[in-house]
């Protein structure tokens, strides 16, 4: 296994985000289980005050893309959104050490329209066990 430069923050859906997501898709089921926390990657980090700077950081952009999961239509979107609102809506989880046992070299995928809703089926699917 290989260990890659970077670390990772997990961001799980709270219950003012499942809120929004019924309000906003009535006619659209739940994910069975629950939602899926999301898994971003970071910089490198020595220590937990240098993650939350980093999340802090980039937490607007978490925050839409965890958004555009569920709807793609911005205008339904909670606005402004703060860091405040981002720790309201989301628990998040730091993890220093990011191993990737994969035998293929890492990708990188753009995020359209496209891509958020095969995400969306696949998270519609049954979980994975």
């Amino acid at each position: 296994m290989k260990i890659i430069n970077r670390c990772a923050v997990s961001v799980e859906p709270r219950q003012p985000f499942i809120d929004w997501a019924k309000q906003v898709e009535p006619d659209q089921a739940l994910p069975p289980g629950g939602f899926e926390p999301g898994l971003y990657l970071l910089p490198e980090y020595e220590t937990r005050e240098e993650a939350i700077g980093l999340l802090e950081q980039g937490y607007e952009e978490i925050f839409c893309a965890e958004l555009e999961a569920w709807s793609t239509d911005p205008a339904t979107w909670p606005s402004p959104r703060s860091l405040a609102l981002f720790q309201e809506w989301f628990a998040f989880r730091f993890f220093d050490l990011v191993g990737d046992q994969g035998q293929e070299p890492l990708a990188h995928y753009e995020v359209d329209e496209s891509f958020v809703e095969d995400l969306r089926s696949v998270i519609n699917a049954s979980p994975i066990n």
